[in-house]
């Protein structure tokens, strides 16, 4: 056996071993309470190393350079809705919606998709009978100020 004193490796205490070569620790607390320490550390440990990014992992996020690129692809495809899309297939927008529902000062609204009758009448929408009427449209006549 050996005649000198061991170091425990938990405690640091200077004990005399029991056995050769083979003892670590001072007495069976020592050992129990390092192996507790040990897997509690571990435990720890694999929470933080399955956490932490690998080096050949790259860290997604919004970087500045992304934002912008959605912003200029944004802006290019609503322009190109805006260029190519004909007047008659753009969407209504609240105010024109308020217009129709709140109703105009008119009585007789034109209506664009008709034809002209051959008497020349072009077709109406009476607001306050709600049929369709066809009128002939005179034009204004202008008198000059001096001969009235």
């Amino acid at each position: 056996m050996d005649q000198y004193l061991y170091k425990c490796h938990y405690c640091g205490k200077d004990y005399k071993p029991k056995r050769r070569h083979k003892q670590k620790y001072c007495c069976n607390s020592c050992r129990v309470n390092a192996f507790n320490f040990r897997t509690k550390k571990d435990e720890r440990n694999v929470a933080k190393v399955s956490t932490r990014p690998k080096l050949n992992e790259k860290k997604e996020g919004i970087s500045l350079a992304g934002i912008g690129n959605a912003t200029i692809a944004n802006l290019t495809t609503d322009l190109a809705k805006i260029i190519f899309t004909r007047k008659e297939n753009k969407p209504a927008t609240k105010g024109d919606i308020q217009t129709l529902l709140n109703g105009s000062k008119e009585r007789y609204l034109p209506v664009s998709n008709l034809p002209v009758r051959n008497d020349g009448a072009l077709p109406f929408y009476d607001t306050v009978t709600k049929e369709m009427i066809f009128r002939v449209q005179f034009p204004k006549v202008t008198f000059p100020s001096k001969l009235i």
